[in-house]
């Protein structure tokens, strides 16, 4: 891989880590950490509005869930404390 591609999975993995550390902070409101909740259910859950049986799109639409959800918590910023 070069050090292009290593940067991405890099700056994704923080994304994640920081999604997880927006979720378990005390400052973060309910409704976020509902939705945040209910958005990985939905990910995993084998109901869906696209089922997984149709190539590309019904894995996709988890996918770009995932995606949104962790894009939308990265714009919560939480102290550093705990």
């Amino acid at each position: 891989m070069t050090g292009n591609q290593l940067n991405i999975f890099s700056r994704i993995g923080a994304m994640v880590r920081h999604a997880l550390a927006v979720f378990k902070a005390r400052e973060t409101p309910l409704y976020v950490k509902l939705l945040l909740g209910a958005g990985l259910v939905y990910a995993v859950s084998p109901w869906d509005l696209i089922p997984e049986w149709i190539p590309v799109v019904g894995v996709l639409d988890d996918f770009a869930l995932a995606a949104l959800l962790i894009a939308w918590a990265n714009t919560f910023r939480i102290s550093d404390k705990d």
